[in-house]
């Protein structure tokens, strides 16, 4: 991430050129972030995403294109070729089922377009800051489809006191290397410690541990 008094340099990708044209203004009004370039297509994308050195990728889920309209074969290759590139997802799909996967590729951000001009500001916050944001809508569906149920309510209490001293730590923003200087723990030690509790809540990411840590209270 960019130093605090510059803005994060964002990619921005969407084939609609009207709602790319919106998602521009949403995004530069705080001036907290600048567009340095736009696609509205896959591969445009991943030439722009070659070409210009960014901080963050916005990306609309579907970009149909020929026979290429397939959203997560898409994150795929982009988190293939830009493994630690911070990504935001905005889509109108509401499947519980794909936000799922999404998630599993280690996107930061995922949000609908219909609460966009609301949520990406603080999508953009707090993805800056190294958390992850997903929407309330989105939240709404994963509960719903049990991705995030209540057979994890039990695996809590199987946690460590020291595995959920980390946890708590770590949705609070704070990075391993600062949890384990906090915690005077090896980083190895912290980080076997946050692995083996998200092993025990059956989380596969970060993002799905935030929603957890959320819904129950303990962020």
């Amino acid at each position: 991430m960019p130093a605090d008094n510059k803005p994060m340099r964002v990619i921005l990708a969407d084939d609609h050129p009207i709602f790319l044209i919106g998602l521009k203004v949403v995004i530069e009004q705080g001036h907290r972030a600048q567009v340095i370039a736009e696609a509205m297509a896959p591969d445009e994308l991943l030439e722009k995403l070659r070409e210009h050195p960014c901080d963050l990728l916005i990306t609309d889920f579907m970009m149909p294109v020929e026979d290429q309209n397939d959203g997560l074969r898409l994150l795929e290759r982009v988190r293939r070729e830009h493994p630690t590139l911070p990504i935001i997802v905005v889509t109108m799909l509401n499947n519980a089922g794909l936000f799922r996967s999404m998630l599993a590729l280690d996107i930061q951000g995922l949000l609908s377009k219909a609460s966009m001009a609301n949520e990406l500001p603080a999508a953009i916050e707090s993805v800056s800051r190294g958390k992850p944001f997903i929407a309330d809508s989105v939240q709404q569906s994963l509960r719903e489809a049990a991705d995030y149920g209540s057979d994890t309510l039990v695996a809590l209490q199987d946690l460590s006191p020291r595995e959920l001293e980390v946890i708590r730590l770590f949705a609070t923003g704070i990075s391993v290397g600062a949890i384990a200087a906090q915690l005077n723990r090896s980083k190895q030690t912290v980080s076997a410690q946050k692995v083996s509790a998200m092993r025990k809540l059956g989380l596969a990411n970060d993002a799905a541990l935030f929603i957890y840590l959320q819904e129950h209270g303990l962020v």
